[in-house]
């Protein structure tokens, strides 16, 4: 397995990263420890999770986190593991399990999550640290001089963000070289091969745009991290699946694709990691089958 740098940080990341979103809810502990062996077999390091997953499920947000570091604290791999995880989105209501009641990228809230988070994960650090959606409520300046704290204690190696829109990205990385901040090194986004239209309802998820792209190929300090890269089974149907992807040129892609390749997942996972200058995707599954067949390991 290929590893990349996350943007100007010293973490090295498979360019297959395992999406834990479902540990210790819809994914039993057993089976996400068989997944995260197999997974780490087949040359992976890059775990990604937030403190929200998975409220939806009907957990507290803490499952897949505490999974993790169960998983890390029988195996006693830690150093050979980077580590991301979210905070932001976790209801600050828990009878209100939606998106009109986040806690928000506040100074307490981080300060609070960082240390819940390093807890779960049985860890004394955060490898990688995304702000999972955007505050418009709280300063910038706040936020990233909070995050910049926490890097400079050594608590957070790097940070990044996810679903912010380029002009907020920008926003950030202008007070960060005002006051000498630390800055983003990645960025998770919704992203594959085939491209949704600009009216989709992804709210609060933004997919990565034209001028997003053109902003990450400019600076080549921030990673682009996947999510949603396979589409959910996508690139195994003829038909397009989500209304948000059904135009006449993502059919005529998919049709394509279907008739010149024998392994269409596997070609759109390569295909992402190509891209600016080096990408990763987040796989997310429950079978340790699809997962060996995705990243074409036969262990």
């Amino acid at each position: 397995m290929n590893q990349i740098s996350l943007g100007k940080s010293s973490l090295k990341v498979s360019q297959i990263g395992l999406g834990c979103i479902n540990f210790g809810t819809k994914v039993h502990e057993e089976q996400a420890f068989e997944l995260m062996n197999a997974y780490v077999r087949c040359g992976g390091n890059f775990f990604d999770t937030a403190n929200n997953y998975a409220v939806w499920n009907g957990g507290d947000g803490s499952e897949s986190e505490k999974t993790i570091g169960r998983w890390l604290k029988k195996e006693g791999n830690r150093g050979n593991i980077i580590l991301a995880t979210k905070l932001g989105a976790k209801p600050g209501n828990m009878n209100v399990n939606d998106f009109t009641n986040m806690q928000g990228l506040g100074r307490k809230v981080i300060l609070k999550s960082v240390q819940e988070s390093i807890e779960n994960l049985q860890s004394d650090y955060l490898d990688l640290l995304y702000l999972h959606v955007d505050d418009f409520k709280t300063p910038q300046e706040e936020t990233m001089a909070t995050l910049s704290e926490l890097v400079d204690k050594g608590l957070i190696r790097a940070i990044g963000c996810s679903n912010f829109y380029t002009w907020r990205i920008e926003s950030a990385r202008k007070i960060c070289e005002k006051y000498n901040y630390h800055f983003f090194n990645a960025i998770q986004q919704r992203y594959s091969y085939l491209t949704p239209t600009i009216d989709t309802d992804f709210y609060p998820q933004v997919a990565v745009d034209q001028g997003l792209q053109k902003y990450i190929e400019y600076y080549r300090d921030l990673t682009l991290v996947a999510y949603s890269p396979l589409l959910k089974g996508q690139y195994n149907q003829q038909q397009i699946l989500h209304e948000g992807y059904d135009t006449l040129f993502n059919q005529r892609k998919l049709k394509k694709l279907l008739e010149e390749e024998k392994s269409p997942n596997q070609w759109v996972l390569k295909y992402i990691m190509q891209q600016f200058g080096g990408s990763v995707a987040l796989l997310t599954t429950s079978s340790i089958e699809h997962l060996m067949e995705t990243m074409n390991c036969s262990i």
